[in-house]
């Protein structure tokens, strides 16, 4: 079938009245695209469905072929759409409709696991629950492209071979095999040097970090973190009675000269060192190596957070702390919840051997522990290859969308904000030189469904640095365009308050 039908028409000119408002270029080629991934996800057009050819539909909607072209690239980049010279374009085969929608069953190929309608909708539900109402929430993830029936294939699968007796207390430290899988992809991907027994599986960051805070040090020991830094080290720290001691972030992240310098006895620093976490910044090796002496010297451990180094955007990306470090004085610390969907609930620690029976014995006392079968289901799904499947298409989406955010950004807000583009990650900062301007936009965010951290919310001691930590990963083309307006009407709200 090579030609649209008249509900999907219909469906197109809706989108493409927007231009009629004087929408640029690329905000009408995010709109049409945004209409076939909606018609694709419900089933409007099936796997393998021909898309018409770019200069007819171009003709038929009224617009340039160079929309319809950027259109159809876009499609294809995000793993809608495949393209074929000579052929056409073709819904990809992969991206099977979420809702159960389609017109036709297709057929059942042997030893497939057939899924409810209900089901899927039930998936579908669960994770589009976690896009953000309000905009910018950093450190959300898209959600809308993982591959829900792969996932629910696998966690069946588990559960026929296995049974529901799978307990997540059978081994302390979490399933051998999903820490062999990640021990593997973690020396392919990011240089650690771990076995096996030396991986850690729990159930978040947080309980990463308050684990560390209940094993390395005392109450009130001190600590490094680093200012600005992430809020959930500094509560977990604080909750442990532990003296937190900020240490200052400047473009090459945090100073490690501070460290080797402080008269203070601390415990641990916690550090970001791939993408410091709210300014983006990646610590060089030459402060790496820094770090990694002055933690032998002070008889001090590392906590290397390394929250979404998986999307790295521009350059290469820098050897992990744990890799470079030979006196195993690193611990290790790393999350599915950026790169799969938050609701997942497991995380992992890559320790040193020092450690391993007193972190694990720590671990076995706490409430919080990680399914069995989710383990056992997320080792399936990263050896037989769709977690680095999905990360590459992640990375493709992600880095798209961070340009387009960063363009827009530019466009609608010119020199009123100054932005700081990371080399990885799911949000951006951006920067201004009021204070009073940064509480002002926060205070109001909230009247335009947005959600604006502020750099103060980081921050243990005032710094002169002032902004918002804004995260784009959830958003698509056209969201990112409508809420980066809405930003920036609000930004020159409070600007002429300010200036008053």
């Amino acid at each position: 079938m090579n030609r649209l039908t008249e509900s999907q028409l219909q469906a197109l000119l809706l989108q493409k009245n927007l231009a009629k408002q004087t929408i640029p270029e690329v905000s009408l080629t995010a709109a049409l695209a945004t209409a076939f991934k909606t018609m694709i996800q419900q089933g409007e057009f099936i796997a393998g469905h021909r898309l018409p050819a770019s200069r007819a539909l171009a003709a038929s909607l009224q617009l340039s072929r160079g929309t319809v072209e950027n259109c159809y690239s876009a499609l294809e980049t995000e793993g809608y759409v495949c393209r074929e010279v000579g052929r056409g374009s073709f819904v990809a085969q992969r991206q099977q409709p979420l809702l159960g929608l389609t017109r036709e069953r297709a057929a059942v190929p042997a030893g497939h696991v057939t899924l409810s309608r209900r089901s899927s909708q039930h998936a579908k539900s669960a994770l589009s629950g976690h896009i953000p109402r309000r905009a910018f929430s950093p450190g959300m993830p898209e959600t809308r492209n993982f591959p829900i029936h792969t996932w629910l294939r696998l966690y069946q699968q588990t559960v026929k071979e296995e049974g529901l007796s799978i307990s997540a207390g059978s081994d302390l430290q979490g399933n051998i095999h999903l820490r062999e899988a990640i021990c593997d992809f973690l020396l392919v991907e990011r240089g650690v040097k771990a076995l096996a027994n030396q991986i850690l599986i729990v159930s978040s960051t947080q309980q990463s970090l308050s684990l560390c805070a209940q094993v390395l040090a005392d109450a009130e020991d001190a600590v490094f973190i680093e200012n600005p830094g992430y809020t959930g080290a500094i509560k977990a720290f604080r909750a442990a009675q532990l003296k937190p001691i900020p240490v200052a972030v400047d473009d090459q992240g945090i100073c490690t000269d501070e460290i080797i310098g402080s008269p203070v006895n601390a415990r641990f620093v916690y550090v970001t060192p791939s993408n410091q976490y709210p300014t983006g910044r990646a610590l060089p090796l030459a402060r790496r190596l820094a770090l990694i002496e002055a933690a032998k010297s002070r008889d001090m451990w590392i906590i290397e957070d390394d929250y979404d180094s998986e999307f790295h955007y521009q350059g290469i990306a820098t050897a992990c702390l744990q890799g470079l470090d030979p006196h195993q004085r690193t611990i290790y610390m790393g999350t599915f919840s950026k790169t799969l969907f938050p609701d997942l609930h497991v995380a992992y620690m890559v320790l040193p051997e020092a450690l391993v029976k007193p972190m694990t014995t720590a671990r076995a006392n706490t409430d919080s522990q990680v399914s069995g079968i989710t383990q056992r289901t997320l080792a399936k799904f990263i050896m037989q290859g769709h977690y680095r499947e999905h990360v590459r298409t992640m990375k493709k989406i992600y880095s798209s969308r961070a340009a387009l955010f960063i363009n827009e950004i530019v466009r609608h807000c010119g020199e009123k904000v100054r932005v700081m583009v990371p080399n990885c990650g799911l949000q951006i900062l951006c920067q201004v030189e009021n204070k009073r301007l940064e509480q002002a936009v926060s205070l109001r965010a909230e009247q335009y469904h947005l959600t604006l951290k502020g750099i103060c919310e980081f921050c243990t001691e005032e710094i002169p640095l002032s902004g918002w930590l804004l995260g784009f990963a959830a958003l698509d083309p056209i969201e990112i365009a409508h809420n980066v307006e809405q930003f920036s009407r609000l930004l020159t709200l409070c600007l002429n308050e300010v200036e008053r």
